[in-house]
């Protein structure tokens, strides 16, 4: 009878410490810090319409229906795309005086045919914005990323890292 409870006794310790290993390293920070700033909570209200004006894109607070993912050649509201950040994209705008070929290269890395094989983002939004401080902003719900220039790896690493990390991130 005194095996049989030390056989017990010696498994519920095994288990026990087990499930501490498998609870500490799924609390650890596995996972790299994301790129761009963090910044506050706004919020997530569903409104009719917002207007933002600032001179970086919002990455949270009350916003509008959202828009079709894609690529745009005109202005989107601030309003509507927050909503697809919400969704868990990415919205990649961009000064107009922007040179040509900097979008053009914005382009072929986020839509098909994709410049790289190995990077095919989905949920992208990209579109021109004149109030932005940047040539480049990345932006996704609670934090943003200025570029001064086109960086393929920065605009991998981010979108990697950020898409998806929003409230609702498997909304359409």
């Amino acid at each position: 009878m005194k095996t049989r409870t030390f056989t017990i006794v010696l498994a519920v310790v095994a288990i026990g410490f087990a499930g501490a290993i498998v609870a500490v390293k799924s609390n650890g920070s596995s996972e790299s810090p994301r790129p761009g700033t963090e910044h506050s909570d706004n919020g997530r209200e569903h409104v009719d319409t917002k207007e933002y004006g600032g001179d970086q894109p919002p990455t949270s607070g009350p916003h509008a229906s959202p828009l079709a993912w894609g690529m745009y050649d005109t202005e989107v509201r601030d309003d509507q795309v927050l909503h697809n950040l919400e969704h868990g994209g990415i919205y990649v705008s961009y000064q107009p005086s922007l040179p040509k070929d900097q979008t053009e290269k914005l382009t072929k890395l986020l839509f098909e045919p994709f410049s790289n094989s190995e990077f095919q983002p989905k949920k992208i939004i990209l579109a021109p914005r004149v109030a932005n401080k940047s040539p480049i902003e990345l932006s996704s719900w609670r934090r943003s990323e200025e570029l001064q220039t086109y960086n393929q790896v920065k605009i991998e690493e981010y979108i990697k890292k950020n898409l998806g990390k929003s409230p609702e991130p498997l909304a359409q």
